[in-house]
């Protein structure tokens, strides 16, 4: 197996029925379909709550979405934002000295577009902080429009500077949602829900950096997009990164966290500690990174059951297919067939 942990990530089928929806709900079932069928996406999935999609399924919806849609943000936001935007949007920022100048011209940006919500900037104690604030108090919170705005802020501010730039913390105004594992590559740094207002924090130090991008670079970010805001393509700094980094070439070993303490060249119990504050704990990681492999394969090739649990590290295709019915829903090859049915 030679895909990188990164390559191999899934996200929540919340994320499938999020970009989905304003499609059903105004175009109807039969749109749908076909948007599914554009993205090679199994509508079988739909009715599998703990469906998991790969990066590549991810990344073929959001952009059949928004061509079918002409609207960028997928019907998230009071207004359509027209297939373009995005090219302007970074046009305007290629020319900023600093991160902090490119996200005050990213927020005045935006503020011209949405009628809902506005962008608000501050800083305060060493941080800059953007926040989503309503226009009208009870203003209806759609938890994808909030999560992809908050990762694009994110995913550009890293791009401009060809790092990962830190998150201090992250705040969103809706509850804890089940698809939370997924945060920890999406937003990794410390969360809170419930919050009054959904805010991103990075410290002011990174914000004040200078950087330089030129425009055939941006090119290439607008032609992978979503991909490179959503699932950044540099380093990620969270344990639950690094250990899915160290566990992928070494998935069909019996692995445990004392051999990754000894290559972090730390102790189980600060490992245990610093999994709890990433809200993990290492055989959930394990078991995630086995399970995103799992639904890549499936997908993507005709490796067998019995083969695919070696591969993982099962002793047998019972013990396997158990842990995939408890991680998605359904018996593996239940899962391939809805995902070659519709092919």
């Amino acid at each position: 197996m030679t895909l990188s942990w990164q390559s191999t990530l899934t996200v929540s089928a919340h994320f499938l029925h999020g970009m989905l929806h304003f499609v059903r709900t105004h175009h109807g079932e039969k749109v749908a379909a076909q948007v599914l069928a554009s993205a090679a996406i199994p509508q079988s999935l739909l009715h599998q709550p703990d469906a998991r999609l790969t990066r590549q399924q991810y990344v073929a919806l959001y952009r059949t979405v928004a061509a079918t849609l002409d609207d960028e943000m997928l019907g998230l936001w009071s207004r359509p934002i027209r297939t373009g935007t995005l090219k302007y949007l970074m046009l305007s920022l290629l020319d900023a000295p600093t991160v902090l100048v490119a996200l005050n011209r990213f927020v005045r940006f935006w503020n011209l577009l949405l009628d809902d919500y506005r962008l608000q900037i501050s800083t305060k104690n060493n941080l800059v902080r953007l926040a989503l604030v309503e226009r009208a108090p009870g203003t209806q919170v759609t938890p994808l429009g909030h999560e992809l705005m908050i990762k694009l802020i994110h995913g550009i501010a890293s791009w401009l500077l060809g790092r990962e730039i830190n998150l201090h913390r992250v705040e969103f105004s809706f509850a804890r949602p089940r698809h939370v594992e997924d945060y920890a590559f999406l937003y990794p740094g410390e969360l809170c829900f419930d919050a009054g207002m959904t805010s991103i924090y990075f410290s002011y130090q990174d914000c004040a950096e200078l950087f330089k991008r030129e425009k055939h670079e941006l090119w290439a970010f607008l032609k992978r997009a979503p991909e490179d805001w959503t699932f950044s393509a540099f380093h990620r700094a969270s344990l639950v990164a690094k250990t899915r980094e160290y566990l992928e070439p070494h998935i069909a070993q019996p692995v445990t966290i004392q051999d990754l303490a000894k290559v972090l060249h730390t102790s189980v119990r600060t490992l245990n500690r610093r999994f709890a504050e990433e809200g993990t704990h290492f055989q959930a990681v394990k078991d995630g990174l086995r399970r995103d492999i799992a639904v890549h394969r499936l997908t993507n090739s005709n490796v067998g059951v019995a083969a695919l649990a070696f591969d993982l590290g099962f002793f047998d295709a019972t013990g396997f297919c158990r842990a995939f019915k408890h991680w998605t829903g359904s018996s593996p090859s239940d899962y391939r067939k809805g995902s070659r049915q519709d092919e």
